[in-house]
């Protein structure tokens, strides 16, 4: 299975959840060039550094906050579509925010609003590229690698790859907010 595959499974599964996903990523526009996927890391960079992000340990444990951002900044700035993914990173040895559709629908049953959800944010890009700012930064402190620059923690994944389980992979399993907000990891507030 590829990444693209495990996003239209999420799409359905998000729709059975009765999650609503205010746009849906299928079918995939055609491949980004390197030339954009540049720009729009080189615009993350610069949204992040502004906003006091500058290395490893001021990105972990911060996905949905940084994601959201991005999200908005790309879109409102660069016109650029973006679709937060949630969702765990898998190794044969570990997994990253472990998440399975039993612990959502638990959650979603009866939300710890207090409490830390398990679960890793990233954008999915319109042709299925992954974009991921703060993965690796909790990876770097977690796994004791060091507190990296901000440039060293951004992170674009392609789509079609071969899944490697010792390389590891993302695993999505809902797409949109909708869930972030029904468990009060966040409130999305539109502006007029």
């Amino acid at each position: 299975m590829n990444y693209k595959k495990r996003i239209e499974d999420t799409v359905i599964k998000t729709r059975e959840l009765k999650l609503v996903m205010t746009s849906n990523p299928i079918p995939f526009s055609e491949k980004i060039s390197e030339d954009k996927k540049q720009e729009i890391l080189t615009h993350c960079f610069e949204v992040l550094q502004f906003h006091g992000f500058n290395s490893s340990q001021d990105l972990a444990s911060k996905c949905t906050d940084v994601h959201l951002m991005l999200q908005y900044f790309l879109k409102t700035n660069l016109n650029i579509t973006t679709y937060i993914t949630i969702g765990d990173r898998y190794w044969h040895d570990y997994i990253y925010c472990e998440m399975s559709y039993e612990s959502i629908e638990r959650e979603l049953k009866n939300p710890q609003v207090n409490e830390p959800i398990k679960a890793h944010v990233w954008l999915t890009l319109t042709d299925g590229t992954i974009l991921d700012c703060t993965g690796e930064a909790h990876a770097d402190l977690i796994f004791n690698r060091g507190n990296f620059p901000l440039h060293e923690c951004l992170h674009l994944f392609a789509p079609n790859e071969k899944e490697d389980p010792t390389e590891g992979y993302y695993r999505p399993y809902l797409m949109g907010t909708d869930f972030l907000e029904k468990t009060g990891v966040c409130q999305i507030i539109i502006p007029s």
